[in-house]
């Protein structure tokens, strides 16, 4: 009987708590629901924006702003998390940043309305930037704040297995309920905005993205009565600068994947400049226009899509093949990273070859308005295959760095990885800058294929480096403990804390 009733009450107090959640769970998805809706409307996009909005700016001078809008954004991530984490928690920073998206988005919609252009290019310069802050601060909380709330202490792991395989077992329990809801929230905005949005001019797409960020902040506010409210850890930039010290360690292995960082950034670039002009019919005999169209924004969301399909069944793949062997379970991440690297080379080699054809054929039709006998649909193969990458590197990174460094510095995975992209996306505004014949302002004058070449090249050429740094050397970071350094190693299947401690000038392991 006592069992009975203490089985009664363990179902009510976990049935309590899941309504609760849940309840959390919907007025944040709306935020979420926002955050993709506006990547799909506006962000991914935002180069046609500039070339639209700008007038006789020059196609590298688009790409370089595009991309050192993205670059900021990254960097603004990083600002952002610092102060999430460490200075007003994830849900203060949510407050004060979704508020300059809805400011930004109303000076766009506001300035379309002018008829002066010098006045709308003002104000797109101080409305970008505002824009970028909101962005960031969605990209740094939503999805964490949206975690907090399905941490709890009733789920249960296997206990037999090793410790750090019990977190990781609890850790997927957690993200798998948090991602059912961010996941959908996310498609479903990406799926709306693809549908109703894709024939609507800038203007309308802009202030529909102002109109659908606003109602979303403002379900929000109606719900903070059911979130948790995690206070930050009050740390110090300093503290958290000298807690780095030791990941210095780590710094030549992350730096091999900036070739791959400069795919992604081709990938919202210059894989949606080589849309302009291509066919987007399907079939000249089916009569409805709206059915009848395959716009750019269809294969940015088959890529989301495929990252996200490639990115959880890897993952499972691996969780499920190694479950109890965790050593292997690392070293198929390792060359889980390699093959992402090698399909971003494909991923470029498709987007060159079609390039070439594609040039040849505007070449034969100098006409700027003339669509070009070329299906957008060659497209598809350089997006499925980035979307392939990017779930196996991008989505893999996290992974990869909690791999190399104990839970303590965990907290530094956002600068790592956001540093990746910051660099690659400057850097690549730097070599359209310093290159400007690859991206000439006529086709006769464009060498854009030799560009994408280049890239293939070098994201090709870094794969054995990385593969042999990877094999060669040992990237762990110790955590320490009283001054001593603290390794885990597996020894007979069961992992073994080895401290290390310096004695007369040299490292003794103390068992």
């Amino acid at each position: 009987m006592a069992n009975f009733k203490h089985c009664i009450s363990s179902s009510w107090k976990w049935a309590s708590s899941y309504i609760r959640f849940s309840k959390a769970a919907i007025f944040i998805s709306g935020l979420i629901f926002s955050k993709s809706f506006i990547e799909n409307a506006f962000k991914a996009f935002l180069i046609f924006y500039i070339i639209d909005s700008l007038e006789n700016l020059s196609i590298g001078v688009a790409i370089v702003y595009t991309v050192a809008a993205d670059g900021i954004q990254q960097f603004l991530v990083i600002l952002i998390h610092h102060l999430a984490i460490d200075r007003h928690g994830d849900f203060r920073v949510i407050i004060l940043t979704i508020p300059c998206l809805i400011f930004g988005l109303l000076i766009l919609w506001l300035s379309s309305l002018l008829r002066s252009q010098q006045t709308r290019n003002q104000m797109l310069y101080i409305a970008l930037p505002v824009i970028l802050v909101g962005l960031a601060g969605k990209e740094v909380s939503l999805e964490g704040f949206l975690r907090q709330h399905f941490v709890e202490e009733t789920i249960v792991v296997d206990e037999t297995k090793s410790e750090r395989q019990q977190e990781e077992d609890y850790n997927d329990i957690v993200d798998g309920r948090a991602s059912l809801w961010s996941t959908g929230a996310g498609f479903l905005g990406q799926f709306i905005c693809w549908t109703f949005t894709s024939s609507l001019r800038w203007q309308q797409r802009i202030m529909v993205s102002f109109i659908e960020v606003a109602a979303a902040y403002a379900l929000f506010i109606c719900g903070k009565r059911f979130f948790l409210r995690i206070p930050p850890t009050r740390r110090t930039a300093v503290s958290r600068l000298k807690e780095a010290g030791g990941l210095v360690k780590l710094i030549p292995l992350w730096l091999l994947f900036i070739p791959y960082c400069l795919v992604e950034v081709a990938g919202f670039s210059i894989f949606i400049l080589q849309s302009d002009r291509l066919d987007t019919e399907i079939n000249p005999r089916i009569s409805l226009h709206s059915f009848n169209q395959v716009p750019v924004s269809s294969l940015y969301v088959f890529e989301q899509f495929i990252s996200f399909l490639v990115s959880m069944s890897t993952k499972y793949l691996i969780r499920k093949l190694w479950s109890s062997e965790e050593a292997m379970q690392r070293g198929a991440r390792y060359w889980r990273m390699g093959v992402g690297m090698a399909v971003g080379f494909g991923s470029l080699s498709s987007a060159w070859l079609v390039e070439r054809r594609r040039s040849d054929l505007i070449k034969k039709n100098p006409n700027n308005d003339e669509v070009i006998r070329m299906t957008i649909l060659w497209l598809a193969p350089q997006f499925g295959l980035l979307g392939i990458a990017n779930g196996l590197v991008s989505k893999g990174l996290t992974d990869f760095f909690y791999d190399r460094v104990p839970e303590s510095k965990r907290y530094f995975v956002v600068l790592f990885n956001q540093s990746l992209t910051v660099i690659g996306s400057f850097l690549s505004g730097l070599a359209v800058l310093l290159g400007p014949d690859w991206l000439g302002d006529t086709i006769d004058k464009r060498q854009l294929d030799k560009y994408l070449l280049m890239l293939a090249i070098l994201n090709v050429a870094v794969l054995p480096l990385y593969i042999f740094l990877s094999l060669r050397f040992d990237w762990n970071i110790p955590d320490a403990v009283d001054g001593r350094d603290i390794e885990i190693e597996e020894v007979d299947g069961s992992d073994v804390e080895i401290l290390i401690e310096e004695v007369d000038g040299r490292d003794v392991e103390i068992l």
